[in-house]
């Protein structure tokens, strides 16, 4: 049961941003001096994390005002490692091929942007499906 006072999903919130981040939990804790098994707990709800720690969350670039009050985030391609924003180039790329489409930059950083929410929501399914593309590219 989450009984803590950040509110449920805060755990939730909290792996979606370090994940966000490209960082494995052994390594989070080892940039705000904490062990492995803090993050794991605090991550399943199972205790709360200090001041101190949201502190350092903070200055690593959480974003907190998702991370405490569950706010939307905005997501700002300078956010994601390097790898992460190559992967989305890539595949909006793939995307203009498959359908034999010439992109407005507008229209790509759109795409790129959607792409990036949905990495922060499941790194695993980052693609966009063909009905969003296809949706993407007939309002550009």
């Amino acid at each position: 049961m989450d009984n803590h006072p950040l509110g449920d999903g805060f755990g939730v919130r909290m792996k979606q941003e370090r994940k966000r981040l490209g960082l494995t939990q052994e390594r989070l804790a080892e940039r705000v001096g904490v062990r492995q098994q803090t993050v794991f707990q605090y991550e399943k709800g199972n205790t709360s994390p200090t001041l101190q720690f949201i502190y350092a969350l903070q200055s690593i670039g959480f974003n907190m005002q998702y991370l405490l009050y569950g706010r939307e985030q905005i997501v700002y391609p300078r956010d994601f490692p390097p790898e992460v924003i190559r992967y989305v180039a890539d595949a909006v790329s793939q995307v203009e091929q498959k359908f034999g489409a010439t992109l407005s930059n507008e229209t790509r950083l759109k795409m790129m942007l959607i792409l990036l929410g949905q990495y922060v929501e499941q790194p695993a399914t980052v693609p966009l499906t063909d009905a969003q593309s296809l949706a993407l590219l007939l309002r550009s």
